[in-house]
């Protein structure tokens, strides 16, 4: 029997693991297979959700219609406090419902070079997320640094579960203030229906932009991110048509295990042919 220490750790990789949009679930089930309910308090379960949370880039809707606050790392200041780059503020968050709650008293202050540019580049990135992306799907936060340089967090959530499917894409993109860009997008799908399989994988990227103006610097970040993005996208689906004669072919068998082939002939396989036969 699994120690409590033991059941913490396999209670965290699981819910660790739970596809985008699933998590819930996970932790109902994992919640029955703890034998101590104190092991899998609400203490230890917020720690557990909040590195979820953030490693997911959860989104929840701003009190007031304000758009989304992006659960990030790059955001947070305090355990259940994440900043909102679009206006400065701080806001508390609860992991266990993901919901966002009041607005704290602290608030981001950025110099006017840096807000300049933070803002030139979310309003050229919420145009080029409007122009390519599903409504409501995507939610996106610029965060600014002191030192002039920029991080986005783009955050795109796709779940069906009706129809037993769900899909995560969460890109980062570090801007230093020379323009130097890297690039991280890391794609989870989960597909459930009789049977269940997963995809995850990630790819890097580098390039650089034009800093001279905050509207250089958005234009060329913009351009540099769509064609990116969309040359993974059309990888993606390259592989998915030719998946079926590569990666699935790879795992059939070309012959069973006694090396003959199968007969279809369905009278070879007669209840008859084999009561006669003996």
């Amino acid at each position: 029997m699994a120690d409590a220490a033991q059941q913490l750790n396999i209670a965290t990789y699981f819910i660790m693991s739970a596809p985008v949009g699933e998590v819930d679930e996970v932790v109902t089930d994992v919640k029955k297979l703890i034998e101590d309910p104190e092991v899998l308090n609400d203490a230890a379960l917020t720690a557990i959700l909040r590195d979820y949370n953030t490693e997911q880039m959860t989104t929840a809707p701003i009190p007031g219609g304000n758009g989304n606050l992006v659960i990030s790392k790059f955001g947070e200041i305090a355990a259940d406090e994440y900043l909102d780059p679009s206006s400065g503020v701080v806001y508390k968050f609860d992991h266990l419902t993901r919901t966002v709650g009041e607005a704290t008293e602290k608030k981001q202050q950025l110099s006017d070079s840096v807000e300049n540019l933070r803002s030139a580049v979310q309003k050229s990135l919420e145009a080029y997320l409007q122009a390519l992306y599903k409504p409501n799907k995507v939610s996106l936060a610029v965060y600014g640094a002191d030192d002039g340089s920029l991080t986005v967090a783009l955050s795109a959530k796709n779940v069906n579960l009706s129809n037993f499917w769900t899909g995560s894409w969460r890109a980062v993109y570090n801007v230093s203030k020379d323009g130097q860009v890297k690039g991280a997008v890391k794609l989870g799908v989960h597909y459930f229906e009789e049977g269940n399989v997963q995809l995850h994988t990630n790819i890097e990227h580098k390039g650089k932009v034009d800093t001279s103006s905050p509207d250089s610097a958005a234009s060329d970040l913009r351009k540099l991110i769509e064609s990116f993005e969309t040359s993974y996208q059309n990888s993606l689906e390259e592989m998915y048509v030719n998946m079926h004669t590569t990666t699935f072919k790879n795992m059939r068998r070309i012959l069973p295990l006694n090396k003959v082939k199968f007969q279809w002939n369905s009278a070879a396989h007669s209840l008859a042919a084999e009561v006669t036969n003996k």
